[in-house]
């Protein structure tokens, strides 16, 4: 039996559900044909590609449903409480669920809050390299229903430049994406374009 301890390791963090996220499915793919054994932190709901629940290398650590605080408190104090539980629990399950301390720590961009503070500090603490796919920004997204005056908007800004720029490495959607985080916030980042796995291949004339 191979010692998993000796092979090298990969998290992938996605704050929210891990079967509604191909991109960050495809990047842990990647990683197993790559030699790493992968641990994906999101949660539960839609199922995985079955690449990923077939394989060996890779292990799921489900986070726990976030309480519908909006059910029992104003919005404001719901966010407040939502943002604490996950991270908490996120915390928690990079500490004590994973298989191993991982090399490469890799999350998903957006949400921001408190993904991105939470892997940094985890990432800090063990010597962990971090890394952001950046997928668009999380503050302009809020901002399509609170308004880019809001207050919370405002500070979801401040907050993912500032945590963006502890990253060792980016990647990104698009060409623009890379252009804007270089002039907007100096981060650099790779365009790494979508692309279907090869098990997605053109139908022949017979089939």
């Amino acid at each position: 039996m191979t010692d998993i301890s000796k092979k090298k390791n990969a998290c992938i963090v996605v704050l929210g559900d891990i079967g509604r996220s191909p991109r960050m499915q495809y990047h842990a793919l990647s990683l197993v044909k790559e030699g790493f054994q992968v641990d994906i932190v999101g949660y539960s709901g839609s199922t995985p590609i079955s690449d990923l629940l077939e394989s060996d290398s890779v292990h799921f650590q489900y986070l726990p449903l976030v309480p519908d605080f909006k059910n029992y408190l104003p919005n404001l104090l719901a966010f407040v409480f939502k943002v604490f539980f996950q991270a908490i629990t996120l915390f928690w399950c990079l500490n004590a669920r994973l298989t191993n301390i991982p090399h490469y720590l890799l999350v998903q961009n957006p949400p921001a809050i408190p993904s991105i503070s939470i892997c940094w500090l985890y990432c800090l603490l063990f010597n962990v390299k971090f890394i952001i796919d950046w997928h668009n920004y999380a503050y302009t997204i809020l901002s399509l229903s609170l308004g880019q005056e809001n207050m919370l908007v405002r500070l979801s800004r401040v907050y993912e430049r500032y945590f963006g720029r502890f990253s060792k490495a980016n990647l990104c959607v698009t060409r623009a994406m890379r252009s804007d985080l270089k002039e907007n916030w100096n981060i650099e980042a790779r365009t790494l374009h979508d692309r279907p796995p090869d098990r997605f291949r053109p139908t022949s004339r017979k089939e």
